[in-house]
């Protein structure tokens, strides 16, 4: 256990340089939103803690400290003093800036991560993401369906659409979207040696394409995601699942089929692990941020990659396709904030910190530089949400007084400056505790079940 540690710590460098530039980014919001502001900037610090190095320029001290959890910008009059007023001064000093200006500051932290996550997007679609492709055979089909009237079957090869070549699904794919819907296509498909030509029908292809499937993915356990049931009974990258609740498994799709209707219930799990069969008893979750109210259960496994194709965008169409690729990643970190605070006990293991963070930037680079874009992407947009959240301390807490100063007409006293900053202290340090114990916690509970199994293991999920 002690050497699997080590080596899981060491694995954690990629946290270094994606934290690194979310925190940045973020503070260097703040900073230049203060700066525009004529508002005094003493201290810009990449890092908490004792200063590591450092220099002064312009009355600003900007320096790297020792502590790399986060980051700050310390400007003149951002305390009271003393004796529990608020600082004297003018515009030069925060709490005593125009309310505007201060939620002009504030805003400016999240917006920065927002932007930053723009372009990572922009990055990810200009330099190409890795998509999954399978080999150019069909999957299942319905009877009934168009395909299958016109005599295609699962376990079909098809070789060629209108007369072009086709070696992989993608191609498929691609091939389809340039048909003329006013013309019948001629799609080739070889069954039992033997090629047949089959015909679609003019206006028909949309409908056509939509009913068919790639073939099946192995049952083989491909990514783990952590915090998760699986995560939490030791099943490991590479397993192959054998059964769930006594129906043998031969595909991953089954594994989906057979967790539907199955949250909040204990199921049986048969795996094998270097050719050693092993069960566990999982308990699904609710994990579906577009349904989070589905009884549809979630263990946390993922499909192995297998096949893989590159799909870029030139930089005119990656421009407009980045603000909408942005839009849909904010929408989904909004849903999965609402799903933890609004049931923060039964989706407790999947909350994190640093270290958490750290076993997603490690996996994400051993998947590739998409995988590790758009893990930045998500991290900005989560720093962002998270620090608009109308609590004191945060970002969102400092634009919630900035406003009720802005409806009342006048600043806000030092004792109701203390009274709102100690609710904050007692929200954010309680916040905090829960998410690095989680931190702490988790990994050791992980290790402990990776050595137990192949025994059968038992995971209780959170209560509902």
């Amino acid at each position: 256990m002690g050497s699997s540690f080590l080596s899981n710590f060491l694995s954690f460098w990629p946290v270094l340089p994606l934290l690194g530039i979310v925190i940045f980014f973020h503070e260097l919001g703040h900073f230049l939103a203060a700066k525009w502001r004529k508002v005094t900037v003493l201290k810009f610090s990449l890092g908490m803690g004792p200063e590591m190095i450092g220099f002064s320029h312009g009355g600003t001290r900007y320096c790297l400290s020792w502590i790399p959890l986060g980051g700050f910008v310390q400007m003149a009059g951002d305390s009271l003093k003393d004796d529990g007023s608020m600082p004297e001064g003018g515009p030069e000093n925060f709490l005593t800036h125009p309310w505007y200006g201060r939620m002009i500051i504030a805003v400016a932290g999240p917006a920065a991560n927002l932007v930053v996550a723009y372009f990572v997007v922009l990055a990810m679609f200009v330099t190409g993401m890795r998509q999954v492709d399978y080999v150019n055979l069909f999957g299942k089909l319905e009877p009934g369906s168009a395909p299958y009237e016109a005599g295609v079957r699962e376990g079909d090869q098809f070789t060629s659409l209108d007369g072009k070549p086709l070696t992989r699904w993608h191609e498929l794919v691609r091939a389809a979207s340039a048909l003329d819907d006013k013309k019948p296509a001629e799609l080739v498909v070889v069954r039992d040696g033997q090629p047949l030509t089959v015909t679609i029908p003019a206006g028909q292809a949309q409908k056509w394409f939509d009913a068919l499937n790639p073939p099946p993915t192995p049952a083989t356990v491909g990514t783990v995601a952590p915090g998760m049931p699986a995560y939490r009974g030791g099943v490991l990258e590479g397993d192959k699942v054998l059964a769930v609740d006594g129906q043998p498994v031969r595909w991953f799709e089954d594994i989906v089929e057979n967790l539907k209707g199955k949250a909040d219930q204990p199921v049986q799990f048969r795996l094998e692990r270097a050719g050693k069969p092993y069960e566990l008893t999982l308990t699904p979750m609710r994990a579906d941020p577009e349904h989070p109210d589905s009884k549809n259960g979630y263990v946390g496994i993922g499909a192995e990659r297998g096949l893989t194709f590159v799909d870029k965008l030139s930089f005119g169409a990656a421009v407009p396709a980045a603000f909408g690729g942005t839009g849909s990643l904010v929408k989904l970190v909004y849903k999965n904030l609402w799903m933890t605070l609004s049931r923060p006990v039964y989706y407790r293991q999947a909350v994190g910190g640093p270290i958490l963070i750290g076993q997603m930037a490690r996996d994400s680079a051993k998947q590739g530089f998409d995988s590790f874009l758009y893990l930045l992407a998500m991290i900005n947009l989560a720093i962002m949400s998270f620090n608009l959240l109308p609590v004191p301390l945060l970002d969102g807490g400092h634009i919630t007084l900035a406003l009720i100063e802005a409806v009342r007409r006048r600043a806000m006293s030092g004792r109701s400056y203390i009274n709102f900053q100690k609710v904050g202290l007692v929200l954010v340090g309680s916040l905090f505790i829960f998410i690095f114990s989680q931190d702490i916690l988790r990994p050791i509970e992980r290790l402990r079940a990776v050595d137990k199994a192949p025994r059968e293991t038992t995971t209780v999920a959170p209560t509902p």
